[in-house]
């Protein structure tokens, strides 16, 4: 069904196409090093000279081990280790241009997003049985989480001799202005990416 729907836009020779783009991410965010998923839809317009759509991506708590030690007094501990968790979604653009079988862009991403703490492991069983999220409020303040505008730019490389699958490779600098969380007052950083567009261009 998708193949036949790749197969009827590239007959009709579109001006406008359609893309997904999957990627896995390593990032370097509240110093320390993370990765999950990121995702793309959109359109391809001019040529594949300019993509918009809605993107976002994600750092997973449960698959990223990495915790951040709080001085905070939890059950007869002076210290407690948290895992974090967050993401950012939006809308993108990303003008470009094919050279051989290279396409380079520029995506720029414009969205909200935050990045949370929490309570894992034995920790989440609290000293009175009240709620974790209770507890983590007042730990840290009602700051165990922080949101904000989310902007996101960078440069992508994809191999442009595929039909309908095209490989790339990306760099990106994430940030969420504002951002002020009682763990950490900034949450954002340099990121790669190995990821597959699947689209009719």
């Amino acid at each position: 069904m998708i193949y036949f729907f790749f197969e009827l836009a590239a007959a009709a020779e579109p001006t406008v196409g359609v893309f997904v783009d999957l990627e896995w991410r390593g990032m370097a965010f509240a110093d320390h090093l993370s990765h999950g998923p990121g995702i793309a839809v959109g359109a391809s317009l001019f040529d594949d000279h300019l993509r918009v759509g809605l993107a976002g991506f994600a750092r997973p708590g449960p698959i990223n081990p990495a915790t951040f030690e709080v001085a905070v007094d939890y059950k007869g501990a002076s210290s407690v280790d948290l895992r974090s968790d967050g993401g950012v979604t939006g809308l993108f653009v990303a003008p470009g241009a094919t050279v051989g079988r290279c396409h380079i862009d520029a995506p720029i991403l414009v969205g909200y997003g935050g990045f949370g703490f929490y309570l894992h492991g034995e920790d989440r069983e609290t000293p009175d049985g009240r709620k974790p999220s209770a507890w983590e409020n007042e730990l840290l303040d009602a700051r165990d989480s922080s949101f904000g505008l989310g902007l996101e730019g960078g440069l992508r490389a994809s191999y442009a001799g595929g039909e309908h699958l095209r490989p790339y490779v990306a760099a990106r600098w994430s940030t969420i202005l504002g951002y002020d969380a009682f763990v950490r007052s900034g949450y954002g950083g340099p990121s790669v990416a190995l990821g597959l567009t699947v689209g009719a261009f």
